[in-house]
């Protein structure tokens, strides 16, 4: 039996189809703190807002983030929204990583950044991207763009 596809909203012309943002987290609560990695898709769906499975591995200054699908969501409560997911890497020191990030194995997308008092983009290493990467919550959580 074939797989159905969860129904999704128009969007754009952009062939980027996720969007990551890169922010530093602290809970005082339970005294963690560290980097978030909060990946969404560019498109929203009409009946859940999925979850996007993603496994995350560090090898010293390399992270990598395999994306590996969809998941249905535990909420039985029908909204609208994009497929999220947040990998959260603790006490990430200060310094400069290549986030590495492959889509389904087909694709990869590579990204360096610097991690100091907060995050700063220092450059994208691919031209045919699938992924946008921001330290902006507010350009992130855009639905076009």
């Amino acid at each position: 039996m074939a797989k159905r596809r969860p129904p999704k909203v128009q969007r754009g012309d952009s062939s980027v189809e996720f969007k990551l943002l890169v922010e530093p987290f602290e809970d005082s609560l339970s005294r963690r703190s560290g980097v978030a990695f909060l990946f969404r898709t560019s498109e929203e769906f009409q009946n859940f807002p999925y979850e996007l499975v993603v496994e995350s591995r560090q090898d010293g200054s390399k992270l990598f983030f395999d994306i590996t699908g969809l998941r249905t969501p535990i909420s039985d409560f029908p909204r609208p929204g994009p497929a999220m997911c947040v990998c959260e890497i603790e006490n990430l020191g200060r310094g400069n990583y290549t986030i590495v990030v492959d889509r389904r194995g087909k694709q990869v997308n590579q990204f360096r950044i610097s991690v100091n008092k907060g995050v700063k983009l220092l450059r994208s290493t691919n031209q045919r991207k699938f992924i946008d990467i921001f330290t902006d919550r507010n350009k992130w959580a855009l639905l076009e763009g």
